[in-house]
């Protein structure tokens, strides 16, 4: 709590931040934790969020169900981050064999990943959520905070996108 205690000024300010810490650490952590499933990113995640609340304290409410409402979304928000990073920094084990064996499916691949690029952000997310990590869009509606039915026709928009961008590319469907 010390760390977070050296931004803050006032006294009010640091009981402030105590009372909000000591009430909202436990949702938060959890939260982060239901989205990411492993225990020290979560603790990043909620670390970041505090950080970022005690440079904040003077335009944070008090305990209250507004400020409630504020450190989840500042920690869903902060979970999109960490996946968006991971996205463009994936982690790869060596492999020589795989380092000098060029295919076609790679480069198909190559092609792919290019055009998910090109998509708009949401629309990226949603691929990316979906069908990288398995998320169905109930879950990716949750993790966004957009409607069910907005999940479902902004996928349905990047699919199509997609395959458009796809065709462009060179790319080609076995349509059978």
């Amino acid at each position: 709590m010390l760390i977070y205690f050296q931004v803050i000024e006032t006294d009010d300010d640091k009981s402030k931040f105590e009372a909000i810490y000591k009430a909202y650490y436990g949702l938060m952590y959890h939260v982060a934790y239901d989205k990411l499933h492993h225990p020290q990113d979560a603790e990043d995640v909620v670390h970041y969020v505090f950080v970022k609340i005690a440079e904040n304290i003077k335009i944070i409410e008090p305990v209250s169900p507004k400020t409630r409402q504020l450190v989840v979304t500042m920690v869903y928000n902060r979970v999109i981050d960490l996946y968006r990073v991971r996205s463009k920094h994936a982690v790869v084990p060596f492999n020589e064999e795989l380092q000098n064996h060029v295919t076609l499916e790679a480069e198909g691949e190559d092609i792919l990943t290019k055009c998910i690029l090109k998509l708009p952000d949401q629309q990226r997310m949603v691929i990316w959520l979906k069908y990288i990590h398995g998320y169905n869009l109930h879950e990716i509606s949750k993790l966004l905070g957009i409607s069910l039915r907005w999940a479902q026709k902004i996928d349905q928009r990047a699919k199509k996108k997609l395959e458009e961008l796809y065709r462009k590319e060179g790319g080609f469907f076995d349509e059978r």
